[in-house]
């Protein structure tokens, strides 16, 4: 790819312009298709399909390991937990250093809850899961095993079918704790794994003694403690089902021992501690949780450190029947459905806020180096998802107005050809972003082409279903969104004098205000592309009038490389940039070049590679620009349009570009303007096009196979003209729409 530099740099090239960014008014009239209406097209071209629905669901002693949950003769849990920990606070004066450490941390962490957290969307923890095995059923599946990580994200995201039996009184109570859990892909040596180890031991069964933690003692050694979550799974004695060590204890035996017979949903797993709530337990524990009852026999004056769990005398056990009352707690009791009584596993259903403020506490401090790489900001666009198993879909319809269609889990909402219609006359797409779970922002510009907002509270569309807040400007661009934190946008726009714009929401109020605008400087011949790689950072790229590329960045304090200077990248650029953050400093810039083929290059955490101003040749013969999507730490999907119109796919596996570097994968379709692609978890995508009848089309990879088949795609309807602008050229083509009639 060729360079060339003709973007000055200098304050006087990047020149304001104070008369760029002005007010004027949007009209929001309703000119077709009320809330919930297909807006039909004249006939699908693509093929069909339909989309499944989401699936859901030694000795027994008090050694140094941890939490103890054990059974009785009776089939109940008991649990020597705080007896072990008195007594490690007792034996080991290094632990009760980190321990004190620990919860002052956390109890400082939860009084700045919402001005600051490392995980501004979702913690995403990698598992290994050791298995431990002396006969041939305690070596489980890896269905088995599946179950179990399944089991995690539901409870863990609230999304488990069963949290419908918490009490109504307990209901505001319920919480997403923002945490999942997936199988690691890479093991400490850089290799590709399953995320399983198999170990074939001599020894019976295990207690408490961390020997099933030591190949030395007949078990399996963890993996780097600070780098993924290690469970053990076996044989073990005396009634245990399993333990956990605290935050603060020894690395070489942190992690969460499991009876195998009480792991997961599927095979081994035995009634009534078959519903893999006993790792959800334990894994509370690793996650700086104690019992509900705060752990002081039957009495009523112990404390779990939480505020919203009410005091309750001792445990409870089987599946006890609404109010179960204790410590005068009248009229609604204990709260025995909570994940960390003992109760059995039908019956415990939920975390409380303040039980997930304290495990987020714990991944912001002790714990942050074990989620750091899979908590990246939500990606903004057309298409976004702000859970597992949820995608918004935004378009517009052929009267300019805003449509919108959801998938929740089971079913395409209002329909899967239906659209909610949301009103406006605009004259861009839709530029949405979810700063966190069932919270969604949407940006576009009015007839004149100011900025209007709508956004989605969790229960209502505000100012309306079909209002907008103005936000002023005067924009030659389309807006771009992202979102680095909780209650956190950062909004860019070009200005009529070419240069970027920027305005902030910091969780109170906009800057520099509702309707003003910082000026960012630069001549540019693109929209900005801006990402959000972690907490407080943002990387901005835009095309210069001589096609190359030009950054800059926010570090937290200040612009570089100054407010209104901008990192020359070279290239000949036939497309804006589309950049991609998969995990903490790192980030992943496409274009392209003027032979339409893809390029390339990336940010490391220390330099741009091949270089800063040269780029790696992919190949292909593109006629849109690049869509770009990361499920995780080291994974890239990159999808655009062929000269067929079809699409066309090629994917980075953490070692090598699939097919190849310059080759591609077929997807057919007869496609118009570019792919639209979103991922809710990993190994999960979800990609949307538009066919020649103009209608939405959709195809999704579930982790082993694309449906409804490689080259076909399920029919969602409408009659769409706009899925955010293309091109090579979106200012000319906004220009374009400014001047019809």
């Amino acid at each position: 790819m060729a360079t060339s530099q003709g973007m000055n740099q200098s304050d006087d090239a990047m020149r304001p312009n104070t008369g760029g960014m002005r007010g004027g008014a949007m009209s929001t009239h309703m000119s077709a298709n009320g809330s919930g209406k297909e807006p039909k097209g004249p006939g699908a071209t693509m093929g069909g399909g339909t989309r499944p629905a989401s699936a859901g669901g030694g000795g027994g002693g008090t050694g140094p390991g941890g939490p103890l949950l054990e059974i009785g003769r009776s089939n109940r849990r008991t649990c020597a937990a705080q007896d072990v920990h008195r007594q490690r606070l007792t034996d080991d004066p290094s632990y009760r250093t980190a321990r004190a450490s620990i919860e002052n941390a956390t109890r400082a962490r939860i009084s700045q809850r919402g001005a600051y957290s490392r995980f501004s969307g979702v913690a995403r923890i990698p598992v290994v899961v050791h298995v431990v095995h002396n006969t041939g059923d305690q070596n489980v599946s890896m269905a088995q095993i599946q179950s179990q990580i399944d089991v995690l994200n539901r409870d863990f995201r609230a999304t488990n079918t069963d949290v419908s039996s918490v009490p109504s009184v307990f209901g505001n109570l319920v919480a997403d704790a923002r945490i999942e859990f997936h199988l690691a892909t890479t093991d400490p040596s850089g290799n590709p794994t399953d995320g399983v180890t198999r170990t074939q031991t001599s020894r019976a069964n295990f207690g408490t003694d961390d020997a099933i933690k030591s190949a030395a003692t007949g078990g399996a050694d963890p993996w780097p403690t600070d780098r993924y979550l290690n469970i053990w799974t076996g044989q073990l004695s005396g009634g245990l089902l399993g333990y956990a060590q605290f935050p603060g204890g020894p690395p070489e035996t942190d992690g969460v021992v499991i009876l195998h017979s009480a792991f997961g949903t599927t095979g081994t797993a035995t009634p009534p501690f078959h519903l893999g709530r006993t790792t959800t337990h334990e894994i509370g524990h690793f996650l700086n949780l104690f019992h509900i009852w705060g752990d002081d026999g039957d009495g009523c004056g112990g404390s779990d450190e939480v505020d919203d769990t009410p005091n309750q005398g001792g445990p409870n056990y089987g599946t006890p029947a609404f109010p179960k009352l204790s410590c005068n707690n009248a009229p609604n009791g204990d709260l025995f459905v909570n994940y960390m009584d003992y109760v059995d596993d039908p019956a415990m259903v939920m975390f409380t806020q303040g039980q997930a403020a304290r495990m987020e506490a714990c991944l912001d401090t002790v714990r942050a180096t074990l989620a750091s790489q899979g908590s990246q900001p939500v990606p903004a666009g057309p298409v976004v998802s702000w859970s597992s198993d949820r995608i918004d879909a935004f378009v517009l319809g052929t009267d300019r107005a805003v449509y919108h269609k959801w998938w929740d889990g089971a079913a395409w909402g209002p329909s899967v050809t239906g659209y909610e219609y949301m009103g406006g006359i605009c004259m861009s797409e839709p530029e949405v972003v979810a700063w966190g779970p069932n919270r969604l922002d949407a940006f576009v510009l009015g007839t004149d082409r100011a900025v209007y907002h709508k956004w989605w509270d969790g229960s209502q569309w505000g100012p309306s279903v079909d209002g907008y807040e103005y936000m002023g400007g005067v924009c030659l661009s389309p807006p771009r969104a992202a979102s680095w934190g909780p209650d956190r946008l950062d909004l860019f726009v070009l200005g009529t004098d070419s240069a970027v714009y920027h305005k902030w929401w910091d969780g109170s109020q906009w800057g520099p205000s509702i309707d003003g605008y910082e000026h960012l400087g630069g001549i540019c011949s693109s929209p900005p592309e801006v990402v959000a790689w972690g907490p407080n950072r943002l990387d901005l790229f835009v095309r210069g009038t001589d096609n190359a590329i030009y950054h800059k960045w926010w570090d937290g304090a200040q612009w570089g490389p100054s407010t209104t200077g901008y990192e020359y990248m070279g290239g000949v650029c036939a497309s804006p940039p589309t950049a991609v953050a998969w995990g903490e400093n790192r980030l992943d810039l496409f274009v392209i070049g003027t032979d339409h083929a893809l390029y390339h290059k990336w940010w490391d955490g220390s330099q741009w590679g091949p270089s800063l101003t040269d780029w790696e040749y992919m190949g292909g013969v593109c006629t849109s620009a690049p869509t770009v999507v990361s499920w995780g730490p080291d994974r890239l999907d990159v999808f655009v349009t062929g000269t067929d119109s079809a699409l066309y796919h090629k994917w980075w596996d953490g070692s090598q570009w699939g097919p190849s570097v310059t080759e591609w994968e077929h997807m057919g379709g007869v496609c118009v303007g570019q792919p639209r692609a979103t991922a809710w978890a990993e190994n999960r995508l979800d990609v949307f096009v538009t066919g020649s009848d103009s209608a939405l089309y959709h195809k999704w990879w579930d982790g082993s196979k694309w449906s409804p088949s490689v080259d076909g795609y399920e029919y969602m309807g409408g009659v769409i003209s706009g899925f955010r602008s293309t091109a090579p050229d979106d200012i000319s083509e906004l220009s374009n729409l400014a001047s019809r009639p």
